[in-house]
């Protein structure tokens, strides 16, 4: 049995993902070149994928590494396995110039486990939530300089579309990029979840594009980018009466109702510090960082300073001792992190 077809098993050994949604994982996602494995007795024991989605940062776009699919074999766990899996991961990642590595924890007490490792909860999300009282009332386009139309996800080119999601992405200071790939893995996801792309449209220029799924009653919007001239609440409201939503819930990078999502990792700290030091206009910075077994190169003295970084000791000053995760958090702390329709 082959590398892929064992991680297949697993997969369905640890996750309850439904077959349709296996195989489009493992048809377009999955590569043997991405995979990372521990075998044992002759077999794959423990696996996880690192998926390469560039990401927004501080004025450029650096290379980060989205953890998939992390799994051991029940008969397998509390070994150790998953942290020595990790920490290979993380070695393969900085020799490959990744600059963060990310993940979304599957449930809550993964957080304190992946917190061990290195990471901390940067990302979240914020969810506008609508009551629709009026969701009888046809959709009049007659009102409204904004036209709104659904694609087919199965038949309208991506070519169509995807350069205005890639130039609206790119608007957001520090966010996961899709490439044009992953988009297609995207539209592909969306489609098998029976979910549905809108095109928002103002005087015959795209204005707009809203990834949305009916759940019960409720419409359940993923992501919505607009452009400046395009109203964010008209855009609910004809989406909502389109559906005859009762309720409606919006994923937004910012809102009064924010949620937790994802975690990251540095995992080249100088590297990092660089890019943000171009950008940092406050006093030095004295940073010590410890403790990072898997990636012992990240521990030692830094001195940021705006548009410069040295790893030199200066005598007289204090250094703050960060870990891996706490420096992490501090780093992208003020830069609120999203991340969007990825396959969590």
């Amino acid at each position: 049995m082959s590398i892929k077809e064992q991680v297949r098993q697993l997969w369905k050994t640890c996750f309850d993902d439904d077959d349709a949604f296996i195989d489009l994982y493992f048809r377009l996602r999955y590569t043997d070149k991405i995979n990372k494995v521990i075998e044992e007795d002759g077999k794959v024991i423990s696996a996880l994928q690192m998926i390469p989605y560039p990401m927004t940062f501080c004025g450029q776009t650096v290379a980060t590494s989205y953890i998939s699919g992390a799994c051991t074999h029940p008969d397998y766990r509390a070994r150790g396995a998953m942290r020595r899996l990790l920490q290979e991961t993380h070695r393969a990642m900085f020799a490959e110039g990744v600059m963060f590595a990310t993940l979304i924890p599957a449930e809550e007490w993964l957080k304190g486990y992946y917190a061990r490792s290195g990471y901390a909860t940067c990302f979240h999300y914020g969810l506008v939530k609508k009551v629709i009282n009026s969701y009888e009332q046809p959709v009049d386009n007659s009102v409204s300089c904004l036209n709104m139309s659904k694609i087919d996800l199965l038949k309208t080119p991506q070519e169509r579309i995807y350069p205005y999601f890639y130039e609206q992405m790119n608007r957001r200071p520090c966010c996961v990029q899709h490439t044009p790939d992953d988009f297609h893995v995207v539209l592909s996801d969306l489609a098998l979840s029976k979910g549905d792309v809108w095109i928002v449209d103002k005087n015959g220029v795209m204005s707009g594009l809203v990834f949305c799924l009916m759940d019960g009653n409720t419409l359940s919007v993923k992501e919505i980018l607009l452009s400046d001239e395009a109203d964010f609440a008209e855009v609910l409201r004809q989406l909502a009466a389109s559906y005859r939503a009762e309720r409606l819930e919006c994923i937004v990078p910012r809102a009064d109702e924010m949620h937790e999502l994802g975690m990251a990792r540095l995992i080249d700290v100088a590297s990092c510090l660089k890019v943000f030091s171009a950008v940092y206009r406050g006093e030095g910075l004295y940073i010590r960082v410890t403790g990072d077994e898997a990636i012992p190169q990240n521990n030692g003295y830094y001195t940021v300073l705006p548009g410069k970084v040295s790893r030199d000791m200066q005598e007289g000053q204090t250094y703050v001792t960060f870990t891996i995760s706490e420096l992490t958090a501090f780093i992208l702390h003020d830069l609120h992190p999203y991340m969007s329709l990825m396959l969590n």
